[in-house]
């Protein structure tokens, strides 16, 4: 059975082959050029959305039992471990002694949990202190105290989530509401890492954003590597409700774009696909998980796309292939070697990024004041009102 929001998108995408009618919103938008480009925006972003909000870090099958990550994109030194009981911790990667970086590599195994290397202090693995050297140096100390300093952590739907800031909350199940059964429904648990790219392009990360919000380029822009694939125009999305409401609009946003198969599935009746297998042989759907998300369900893999903010026109790219768990064999790879080098070089690097690069090189000209937003564009504005709506929120 189809989740309702899937439900309702396949719908609309069914209704616009019927009557060859794109979908489109009432109002085109305006998005002031400063919002790529101002340090007092890029600071204001950095100090809510990247603090305060839950942030995607790994997929699950990163972290096995036993090995720690350490991770840094968030501008917080962040230390991710998994216990022995398969428990996801997440610690400021500083030891408690006198401040030095406790874990550099990206994936490490460490059962018997991690030490500094400058003077050998060692925690457990769920961030409780281990051992120390001379420990008769040393006054003693409340429980707890030389523990590591524990940032808001938690897993769903095969993602792990955090906080990047020790002393938040995190109220993950009420931010994500209806996004995590979609991912379920999607197998995204049931993947593993099969390659991660990272990069460093000279754009905001808002203009990744805005170009898989929307599908008005696919014919121009991708018009030698998967616009064949598509139907011109024909897709559907938007904001994704909130948990047990079909009204209040949540940050995250679901879309379909039609493949071609659609169209002949549409001329012998409806579109009823049996699973998400065959979903995604007619429609190609994402999610932009908000606020630096972007997870691209294709026919038998997942991108996962994470946007890090390195300056008000600078960002790091973080994309993360994950294919089917039971396809991670050896017979498989030359596949899924082929499927990386069309969707890193070919879409993303050559034709995504560079336009992105090449939007941020006329921002500051003053050629626009604004960037037009079109009525088959309107999820962009949506995006940047929640972003806007976030800043606004603790200013």
């Amino acid at each position: 059975m189809l989740p309702p929001r899937i439900a309702t998108l396949l719908d609309h995408i069914s209704r616009q082959i019927a009557s060859n009618q794109p979908e489109r919103s009432e109002h085109q938008h305006r998005i002031p050029v400063e919002y790529y480009f101002s340090s007092a925006q890029y600071e204001a972003e950095k100090s809510t959305l990247f603090s305060r909000y839950p942030l995607i870090v790994a997929h699950s099958s990163d972290l096995k039992s036993g090995t720690a990550i350490a991770h840094d994109a968030y501008g917080v030194p962040l230390l991710l471990t998994r216990d022995a009981d398969g428990v996801v911790h997440c610690f400021l990667n500083v030891c408690r002694h006198r401040g030095m970086r406790l874990f550099d590599d990206q994936t490490a195994t460490a059962r018997q949990g991690v030490a500094c290397p400058y003077h050998g202090w060692s925690y457990h693995l769920d961030g409780k202190f281990r051992h120390m050297l001379k420990a008769d140096a040393f006054d003693a100390c409340p429980a707890g105290e030389r523990d590591l300093v524990t940032v808001p952590c938690a897993e769903r739907a095969g993602l792990i989530w955090v906080i990047p800031s020790p002393n938040s909350t995190m109220n993950l199940d009420e931010y994500l509401g209806d996004l995590p059964a979609e991912l379920n429904y999607y197998d995204v648990a049931e993947h593993v890492t099969y390659r991660v790219v990272e990069n460093h392009y000279a754009a905001n990360w808002k203009l990744i954003v805005d170009a898989f919000l929307e599908a008005y380029h696919i014919r121009v822009l991708h018009r030698d590597t998967i616009h064949p694939f598509f139907m011109d125009g024909i897709n559907s999305g938007g904001q994704m409700p909130r948990s047990g409401t079909n009204e209040a609009q949540g940050p995250h946003f679901s879309s379909m774009v039609a493949r071609r198969p659609a169209q002949e599935w549409q001329g012998q009746g409806s579109l009823s696909p049996k699973n998400h297998h065959e979903l995604r042989e007619l429609v190609t759907p994402s999610h932009a998980i908000f606020p630096n998300t972007i997870a691209i369900y294709h026919p038998d893999y997942v991108s996962l796309i994470s946007l890090f903010p390195t300056g008000a026109e600078s960002l790091r790219w973080v994309h993360r292939m994950l294919i089917p768990k039971e396809k991670a064999t050896p017979e498989w790879q030359p596949h899924w070697e082929k499927t990386f080098e069309l969707i890193e070089k070919g879409v993303f690097q050559k034709e995504d990024i560079h336009t992105a690069v090449g939007i941020q090189r006329g921002l500051r000209t003053g050629a626009n004041a604004y960037l037009t937003v079109g009525r088959v564009e309107a999820p962009l504005a949506d995006f940047h009102r929640e972003v806007q709506a976030a800043i606004a929120s603790v200013s």
